[in-house]
């Protein structure tokens, strides 16, 4: 996925609400309780996704979508409730993903899981070149291919922490 790819997809972005969370774990409380699952090691070796706990990431799927149109959270993100009654709609699967960067969140929406998982893959290269950490596959210099959407990602940084066994944990 190219980050022109990405933005397409972005739903909706907003800021913390201090009434409800102060710090990066608050954040995970009050995101769990709507839904969200945080996404914590990532890839055969469990690298950091992300930058914890100043910056997280998150996964749903489901929600009530109007046919050619993402419904979307409002106000502080709390996703909007299904569809009045008697209004004609068709309901798809939705995966969603949360960044959430010290309190201001940003929401992606995908129409097929394949595209999550690209999404999640730009965004793990996005910030392992960042922080240039000795195990990342990529470096700043492999921004514009990154960005550009050319850069592969090997099978061992995809997916959810697995044991050496295979077994996800």
């Amino acid at each position: 996925m190219s980050k022109t790819e990405l933005a397409e997809h972005q739903a909706a972005k907003w800021g913390r609400n201090y009434a409800e969370s102060d710090d990066g774990y608050s954040d995970m409380e009050v995101e769990e309780r709507r839904g969200w699952r945080v996404i914590a090691s990532w890839g055969s070796d469990g690298w950091d996704l992300g930058h914890w706990p100043y910056v997280m990431f998150y996964v749903r799927t489901g929600g009530w979508v109007e046919a050619g149109q993402m419904r979307g959270p409002v106000g502080d993100g709390v996703a909007q409730g299904p569809p009045p009654p008697g209004e004609l709609v068709v309901l798809e699967a939705v995966y969603e993903l949360l960044e959430i960067v010290e309190g201001d969140r940003t929401l992606w929406r995908f129409a097929a899981e394949e595209d999550r998982a690209a999404a999640l893959d730009y965004l793990f290269l996005w910030y392992a070149a960042h922080e240039e950490r000795r195990w990342s596959p990529v470096r700043l210099a492999d921004r514009e291919a990154l960005e550009a959407g050319t850069l592969a990602v090997d099978e061992k940084f995809r997916g959810p922490y697995r044991d050496r066994q295979g077994v996800t944990l």
